[in-house]
């Protein structure tokens, strides 16, 4: 039955590359704008072998991860006291919707002047973008509802210390909540690095090598990169899904 799942999984993935492979063997499309199955592949295999394509890939998924894991160091505790003290959350309410609402890439101009071009400006980006849908998130998994005070009034009532009812009620009700926000700044995190990498002037990185090709026109390496990035994302957002359901308890 796995095995017919994974297959049938792959069918849509087998679709698209026939119909990529039929639209550049009939010529359907301009090369130049959209090049043949076969050209991308040897373009992606040329990457794949290249010694000092990896000094660039792991410069884009160094900047992303540390970005993440500062966001996630500062968001999770920011959220978890801004949604269990309601005066600080009221207090701080508008900064935070008011910075939601600014999209990382209108501040790149802010983010030079103070950090330079260097890694800083681009893991503080990857930082400023997902740390705001953390807390933000965690703050909606801290929020109270009948249900979860009516166990907390019986925890009360047994005696439990604070840090019980933290910890077994609050922090585990927020879980599902503050995960979802981690998965959604996955994406964000390389999607930000990407684009900073392609315009606050990197010396290296996926999102350079895919301006620099566009710039010399070289399609075929482009859609390389693009797919090499694709994948990237997709098996950092699944290695998180297994990672979930192994650990965290609402998946066992």
């Amino acid at each position: 039955m796995k095995n017919k799942k994974i297959i049938y999984q792959f069918l849509s993935v087998i679709l698209i590359l026939a119909t990529w492979f039929l639209i550049g063997f009939l010529e359907l499309i301009n090369p130049v704008f959209f090049p043949k199955l076969e050209s991308t592949f040897i373009s992606l295999t040329e990457f794949i072998v290249d010694k000092e394509f990896y000094t660039s890939f792991w410069a884009t998924i160094y900047r992303a991860i540390v970005g993440l894991l500062l966001s996630i160091i500062f968001g999770v505790p920011m959220g978890l006291l801004l949604g269990k003290s309601k005066k600080l959350y009221n207090f701080f309410d508008i900064p935070i919707e008011f910075l939601r609402a600014i999209p990382a890439s209108a501040l790149f101009p802010l983010f030079i002047l103070f950090f330079g071009f260097g890694d800083i400006s681009k893991i503080a980006i990857v930082f400023y973008g997902c740390s705001l849908i953390i807390i933000i998130n965690t703050i909606y998994g801290v929020a109270p509802n009948s249900e979860k005070q009516a166990r907390i009034n019986m925890m009360k009532t047994l005696g439990a210390s604070k840090y019980q009812i933290f910890s077994k009620v609050i922090f585990r009700d927020a879980l599902p909540n503050i995960s979802s926000g981690i998965r959604i700044s996955i994406s964000l995190a390389f999607v930000l690095v990407v684009v900073t990498e392609m315009f606050l002037s990197a010396n290296n990185g996926l999102g350079k090598m895919i301006y620099d090709v566009y710039l010399q026109y070289r399609i075929p390496e482009m859609y390389a990169l693009i797919l090499i990035l694709g994948f990237v994302g997709f098996s950092f957002n699944k290695l998180y899904i297994l990672l979930e359901s192994k650990y965290l308890f609402w998946n066992k």
